[in-house]
């Protein structure tokens, strides 16, 4: 059995461990509500030289835009024709405003660009250029289920503003192939395949001037589009 002293030796050992806990549970929390406003502080500091870098810049978007062209004493042919969805070349495949200085070099304005993919804003206006002029029967986009005789197809070629010692140009170079579908031989279905280019020099030297330049291009190929699709369904027999 222990002796008295030794149990009072042992309280006021235990005694002296419980003070110096809670001695520093008491510094513990003084620290903490020290330190908490410097936190504070600091975060907001981060906060605001997070928000002082590159100011924000807003992307702006831009579509070709002309009114369709007219034709004048045509008669309207019993003819329907389907626009299919055109492809292009890789290097225009995207909805960058692309711009070359030369043959080698491809670059692009960072906060302008095509609101659609090219291939379909060429296929959709070229279909409503070709609704709209009156010389068909009908007229219908890749999505309609009516069958249809002539099948137009599309590939853009080039697609860019050239940028040169002489100015701005935009430039758009394509390719068409109507076909008929009434032809049992592949070999004579496909009526024609041309080739159609534009360039067409911008009055405005900047993005939006480049779209009403290529939107000034882009209105001269659809009328000789559509001139030769209907001088060559009115051609094929029927």
């Amino acid at each position: 059995m222990k002796s008295r002293y030794h149990r009072k030796k042992l309280w006021n050992d235990r005694g002296n461990d419980m003070g110096t806990t809670l001695i520093s549970e008491k510094d513990k929390t003084k620290f903490i509500y020290f330190i908490s406003p410097i936190l504070i502080i600091c975060f907001f500091i981060l906060q605001g030289c997070a928000n002082s870098g590159k100011p924000h810049y807003d992307v702006e978007n831009y579509l070709l835009s002309y009114t369709a062209p007219t034709f004048e004493n045509k008669i309207k042919l019993d003819k329907t024709i389907r626009v299919h969805r055109f492809t292009i070349a890789a290097a225009y495949n995207n909805q960058n405003m692309i711009f070359r200085a030369n043959d080698y070099n491809v670059d692009f304005f960072n906060y302008n660009r095509w609101a659609v993919n090219p291939a379909d804003m060429i296929a959709d206006i070229l279909l409503r250029d070709m609704q709209e002029s009156g010389l068909f029967r009908a007229v219908f986009s890749r999505y309609a289920v009516e069958e249809t005789r002539f099948i137009i197809q599309g590939g853009i070629n080039d697609f860019f503003l050239r940028i040169g010692d002489n100015g701005k140009v935009a430039v758009i170079a394509m390719e068409i192939t109507l076909k008929d579908s009434q032809q049992k031989e592949a070999t004579k279905r496909i009526v024609f395949q041309k080739k159609y280019s534009r360039e067409e020099a911008l009055t405005d030297q900047s993005p939006l001037g480049y779209c009403q330049a290529m939107s000034k291009a882009l209105k001269n190929l659809s009328q000789q589009i559509t001139t030769d699709v209907y001088a060559a369904t009115k051609a094929s027999a029927n």
